[in-house]
């Protein structure tokens, strides 16, 4: 049997041309059906793949799912199927100087 988790994620938004200031974060909350922790990040990994558009300076930016931060599993019974990947959460992290990944987990507590 499916439980229901949450799973909170960061993208990172990579821009070209690489002179442009900004670096920005994503971090979201979604709901995912699984039958384990382990296969909620394989659910994940596999429905988030990078994304490339044009962006406003006429380059490309790509967003990519840089890490998953929490995985847990929701003890209230919902079964709506709708629920399934919906984003219950989001929030963007924009920095002024490149920043890593981990640089940007360490200075907002991702991770916790």
């Amino acid at each position: 049997m499916r439980q229901l988790y949450s799973a909170k994620l960061l993208f990172e938004s990579i821009s070209s041309p690489s002179n442009m200031p900004d670096k920005i974060f994503e971090e979201r909350i979604i709901l995912v059906r699984a039958k384990n922790h382990r296969k909620v990040k394989d659910i994940v990994k596999k429905s988030f793949p990078e994304e490339t558009f044009e962006n406003a300076a006429g380059g490309q930016t790509t967003i990519k799912l840089a890490a998953i931060l929490d995985v847990f599993e929701l003890i209230d019974h919902l079964d709506q199927e709708s629920l399934h990947l919906s984003e219950v959460y989001s929030r963007h992290l924009i920095f002024d100087k490149e920043t890593s990944a981990k640089e940007a987990i360490e200075a907002y507590s991702l991770d916790k």
